[in-house]
């Protein structure tokens, strides 16, 4: 009986003592966790981690020593990009102004021999090169534009306008394509169908007029240029309770559900259209302006059915490109 008593209270001061160290464990478990917390947050707000004698030797001392040398590693990352942005910035603004002179001198030539008397057989070919002229200072263009945007050098300063202002301008620059191919233009959603803080020709909203109008720009133009001539393009603004929507609608060619996903890649073409003006630019620059705002475009269409192309803008908040 002795013996049994004695095991017993072995057991019982041997189950104390362990759940004493296992309560000692979780308490060091929980502390260690609350101040690795502390150093994770201190690495984000791209400060050094917290460093003491007292850490030197232990697990959560060599944990913020990695740490520090992880910011420190990032940090010199940091200063790449941006020598390297700043590089890059400084190589398209020199392209940009390299290009642009010798082409505008080029434009100029080319009107002053078409002034002249020349033979017909030449001011067709005047002509030709006139428009290869003018193909290549849009291409520049274009690449410039990409280039900027991909690196951050335009910055999208979003400000709160009416969008319809900025629709209208859009529309006025494809007017003079449309009217070549007697194409019918149409705008739907008014002012008075919209809900929210608008009046009968008014939509307010924080956005970028000028990249949200070369956006919306590039529906425009794409659709004209894909539509055969006597069809209709048509542009619709709808409000809904998380975004605003701007479609363009059209007529034309149609694109197959297997191509849908490439058609906003940088120069993609459809094999069909490469008889066709273009560069496979313009909706890569939209889906980028897009997703710049906090938006983003997408397109619902099936082949020889006509395509409408959305443009999605946040409602509220601010979004902050950095």
């Amino acid at each position: 009986m002795d013996w049994k008593m004695i095991m017993l209270a072995c057991a019982i001061a041997l189950a104390g003592i362990l759940s004493c160290k296992l309560w000692k464990l979780k308490q060091d478990v929980c502390e260690f966790a609350d101040r690795l917390d502390e150093s994770l947050d201190a690495v984000l707000q791209g400060r050094k981690p917290e460093e003491s004698a007292d850490m030197q030797d232990s697990l959560l001392g060599k944990v913020n020593e990695k740490l520090g040398r992880t910011l420190h590693v990032l940090e010199k990352k940091d200063e790449e990009n941006l020598r390297g942005k700043q590089q890059m910035k400084e190589l398209i603004s020199d392209i940009s102004h390299q290009t642009r002179t010798p082409v505008a001198n080029q434009k100029i030539y080319l009107e002053i021999l078409k002034d002249m008397d020349l033979p017909g057989e030449v001011t067709e070919f005047l002509n030709k090169l006139e428009h290869q002229t003018d193909r290549l200072d849009f291409l520049f263009q274009s690449l410039v534009k990409m280039s900027r945007l991909e690196t951050g050098v335009i910055q999208i300063r979003k400000e709160r306008g009416d969008l319809f202002d900025t629709l209208a301008g859009a529309m006025a620059a494809v007017v003079p394509a449309a009217s070549k191919k007697s194409i019918a233009l149409e705008v739907e959603g008014g002012g008075e169908k919209l809900s929210g803080e608008t009046d009968k020709n008014r939509l307010l909203l924080s956005h970028d007029r000028k990249w949200t109008e070369e956006a919306v720009y590039n529906l425009l133009d794409n659709a004209v240029k894909y539509t055969p001539e006597g069809g209709r393009v048509t542009l619709c603004v709808e409000k809904k309770e998380i975004f605003t929507e701007i479609h363009v609608r059209d007529t034309g060619k149609g694109i197959a559900l297997e191509r849908q996903a490439q058609i906003f890649t940088r120069f993609y073409r459809e094999p069909e259209v490469q008889d066709l003006e273009g560069l496979g630019i313009g909706l890569y620059l939209t889906r980028k302006i897009a997703e710049l705002q906090g938006g983003y475009v997408e397109v619902r269409s099936e082949a020889g059915k006509g395509a409408d192309f959305c443009l999605f803008l946040p409602n509220a908040g601010t979004f902050t490109v950095s």
